[in-house]
């Protein structure tokens, strides 16, 4: 393989390479208050993070402001129905910025009830295998072109 053949093969591995260690998993639950919790992949929670609540109302000005607690929930009562924005991030910028449906309020909530825990870890673990699936069709069709070159 000539030099810039395996420089282009690593920028492929490199821009395929699973980058699940900075997104952030979440559940939402729902009642007359609502209460977001968010985690990492590896399970570990967004403890005492800076959290802001935003209204449809205005959402320019945080409705609620604080962090979660220990264990990465935080909960807030909304006063309108609508989409409600959601943003927990850490120090280091990794977070989470999330629209929640909030219904009117008297009528029940739809709550399913929580996500398990490891709903997201499913999708998670099927990305590895999708950049592996990907890169081995790009050097296929590379193996391909370069024998229909050799004599």
């Amino acid at each position: 393989m000539r030099p810039s053949g395996a420089l282009l093969s690593l920028a492929l591995v490199a821009a395929t390479s699973p980058a699940f260690a900075h997104e952030v998993l979440h559940e939402v639950q729902r009642g007359r208050a609502v209460a977001v919790h968010a985690w990492f992949p590896d399970g570990e929670s967004l403890a005492y993070v800076q959290a802001e609540v935003f209204s449809p109302a205005d959402p320019k000005i945080p409705y609620w402001k604080g962090r979660t607690d220990r264990n990465g929930w935080l909960a807030f009562v909304p006063d309108v129905p609508g989409n409600w924005r959601v943003r927990i991030v850490d120090s280091t910028g990794h977070g989470l910025d999330t629209l929640v449906e909030v219904g009117a309020p008297g009528l029940p909530a739809e709550n399913p009830g929580p996500s398990p825990p490891g709903s997201g870890a499913v999708a998670v673990a099927l990305r590895p295998v999708a950049g592996v699936a990907l890169i081995a069709a790009i050097f296929g069709f590379l193996y391909l072109r370069g024998r229909r070159r050799a004599p």
